[in-house]
């Protein structure tokens, strides 16, 4: 007889994530990447919520211009006398904008710049009458310092490279989160609701854990659009592998400060000769830095969102060379998906019932950090304060 043969050890069982997500040691890796980013941008985070939710409102709280009180039989002023009006009643500034959003159209807002500071003068289009001015920092400036703060962090060029940075991570805390969610086949079904009678340790995580997960898409939006906001040129490369998205770049402006400019109504005529059922919807004065534009913005439904019906016209302000001439007609798929990114970021799409189911979804990632943080104090930081004392 030949030797025995030993005994063969049954094989070890391999771990599934999908059945035991908690046993997994890439899961308990992915832990700490959330727990930490989740750390590090959580007060980014609560600021960013807040300040998104009332821009969500942003458009409704400035349309506020005021009431003609006394109709004029004349007929409107050009564009350019409506900027003259208003930049003499503020000797030595220079035009900003015009902002034709507004519902009453016959009052026209016009935006002066002088030793960087604003001013928005409200000008009557047929009389040419001034109806009243303001700071907008003084006025609205709860919707200004909101504004500055969520696009660039209120820290200028800097900031808003922060800020695309943070969008990003807070993409990432979107996908580690809806990993580190997964309960097991055994428990999903449960984790996707909230025990309101509970304790308030497990109150609290139940909290985190299904609003971050019935709030996944749009926080995981929010966080990708706030960094193509601020780096575009990547995400339009990955876009146009699917379709094009020339439309959407300007060529070089070779324009320098203290070159001429020409007049308001040669631009915007020049723009309304190219889309003529159009109305005057914005006029951008960007004048104050070396390679500047004029940008007129034209709709035929100018209370509508600009990223949805627009029709762009970039100009060299001093030569009045088409820099690019961008219809929302001829966008292609993916220009379509570029810019449809302003407003669903915004909820700009659904009219005002739409913007407060938006502004409400937006306070998610603010409770998302809050209780984030209650579960980092109750699991570490409270230990190590009582071993401490």
């Amino acid at each position: 007889m030949g030797p025995v043969d030993a005994p063969v050890a049954p094989r070890e069982r391999r771990i599934s994530f999908a059945e035991f997500p908690q046993r997994v040691w890439w899961r308990k890796a992915l832990f700490q990447v959330h727990l930490w980013v989740g750390v590090f941008i959580g007060l980014y985070v609560v600021a960013i919520s807040l300040s998104g939710s009332l821009l969500v409102f942003e458009q409704n709280l400035l349309d506020d211009v005021p009431v003609v009180p006394h109709a004029s039989q004349a007929g409107p002023l050009s564009w350019g006398q409506i900027a003259r009006a208003a930049e003499a009643a503020w000797p030595g500034s220079s035009l900003s904008f015009i902002d034709m959003r507004t519902t009453r159209r016959r009052v026209v807002s016009v935006s002066l710049r002088q030793n960087g500071q604003e001013r928005l003068v409200y000008i009557d289009s047929f009389s040419g009458r001034i109806l009243g001015e303001e700071i907008p920092q003084r006025r609205h400036w709860l919707v200004e310092w909101a504004e500055s703060f969520h696009n660039q962090l209120a820290a200028g060029a800097e900031g808003a490279t922060a800020n695309g940075v943070g969008g990003a991570l807070l993409f990432v805390m979107s996908v580690t989160g809806i990993v580190l969610w997964w309960p097991g086949r055994k428990g999903w079904t449960r984790a996707l609701k909230v025990k309101w009678n509970a304790r308030w340790a497990r109150l609290n995580w139940d909290l985190h854990s299904a609003f971050g997960f019935w709030c996944l898409f749009f926080i995981s939006m929010w966080g990708l659009s706030g960094a193509y906001f601020i780096f575009p040129r990547p995400f339009q490369r990955v876009i146009s592998i699917f379709s094009p998205v020339t439309h959407l770049r300007d060529l070089p402006s070779d324009w320098q400060p203290g070159q001429p400019v020409l007049p308001v109504d040669t631009l915007v005529g020049r723009a309304m000769a190219l889309y003529p059922r159009d109305q005057l919807a914005y006029l951008y004065m960007d004048v104050n830095r070396p390679h500047g534009v004029v940008k007129v913005f034209l709709s035929p439904r100018p209370s509508a969102p600009l990223t949805f019906v627009e029709d762009v016209v970039t100009y060299q302000p001093a030569t009045g060379a088409v820099l690019s001439n961008i219809s929302s007609a001829a966008w292609t798929r993916g220009e379509r998906l570029a810019m449809g990114i302003y407003a669903v970021h915004f909820g700009t799409f659904a009219g005002l019932p739409g913007q407060i189911v938006f502004a409400a979804i937006g306070l998610a990632p603010l409770l998302l950090a809050v209780t984030g943080y209650l579960m980092w104090w109750k699991r570490v930081l409270k230990k190590k304060w009582a071993a401490l004392r």
